[in-house]
């Protein structure tokens, strides 16, 4: 009886510590981010930057089924993308993909892999091919960025003055209908 006393109080003991670890980490990520989103506009330092990474990548590797997991990757890429760091970015969003595939932010992350390749990396053979992933697997869950996805797909290589002026054109020619 004393040792199944000794090992339920183990357990427990394990449990809870292992609890707090993980709210720890999580409340330290949260403040993170929201440190860095308020800097964004003044300079992220760059320690803090790398800090948060390290504590996204702790915690998605320690909690590797938990929701917090995709959310804390996802805002780390938003972060990096904010912050021109593109390459990173990219590979945080499809880490989304691949080891979260059932979590509500899957579609966004190759929507916004599609939009970095497109808009910031030049790169339209994958930005079609991410956009068109976007379209065929998430199309029907957001009209929004269903049409952006698309408009993203016709507009590959057009400057942002070519970009308006279609957009213009196609205005004026709904006016005059």
């Amino acid at each position: 009886m004393k040792k199944l006393f000794i090992i339920l109080f183990a357990l427990i003991a394990f449990t809870a510590s292992s609890c707090s670890k993980k709210e720890k980490l999580s409340s330290q990520i949260n403040k993170q981010i929201d440190s860095i989103t308020h800097a964004l506009s003044s300079g992220v330092n760059p320690d803090q930057l790398k800090r948060l990474t390290e504590n996204v990548n702790a915690f998605a590797k320690s909690y590797s089924k938990d929701s917090l997991s995709a959310r804390f990757l996802f805002e780390l890429a938003r972060i990096e993308q904010s912050t021109d760091k593109y390459s990173e970015a990219i590979t945080d969003f499809s880490r989304i993909e691949k080891e979260f595939p059932q979590s509500s932010l899957v579609g966004q992350s190759i929507f916004s892999e599609g939009f970095i390749y497109a808009n910031n990396l030049h790169d339209y053979d994958k930005a079609r091919e991410k956009f068109q992933l976007y379209i065929s697997k998430y199309g029907k869950e957001g009209e929004k960025m269903t049409n952006d996805a698309k408009i993203g797909i016709e507009n590959l290589g057009l400057s942002v003055e070519e970009e308006f002026d279609k957009i213009m054109a196609h205005r004026d020619s709904l006016d005059k209908k």
